[in-house]
């Protein structure tokens, strides 16, 4: 099957993975979530690093540190980039597991 284009390449991917590789792919996925969902945010607002930057009060080089997944940033941080970007931190409830 020829894919189109790069999600259904990765659907095609996901679709034939092994259980090891499944949950190679979950981990990965669970490591870098954070960082995704900041990156989509700034992207989404339209705005730079170094914008995002100035708005909060963190380092343009931190904010990259942590869009490329190899920072492990405080709360602290967390907050004031969400808050920047019109967001907040919050935990969220994991469905109840069918037994």
């Amino acid at each position: 099957m020829a894919t189109t284009n790069f999600k259904d390449y990765v659907k095609n991917v996901e679709a034939n993975l092994s259980e090891e590789g499944r949950a190679t792919l979950d981990a990965f996925r669970e490591h870098y979530d954070l960082a995704y969902q900041l990156l989509e945010l700034r992207r989404e607002h339209e705005l730079t690093q170094k914008e995002l930057a100035k708005m909060s009060g963190i380092p343009q080089s931190e904010i990259s540190r942590i869009e490329r997944g190899v920072a492990n940033p405080t709360k602290a941080t967390i907050e004031a980039l969400s808050g920047a970007l019109g967001a907040r931190l919050a935990l969220v409830r994991e469905p109840a597991s069918v037994a």
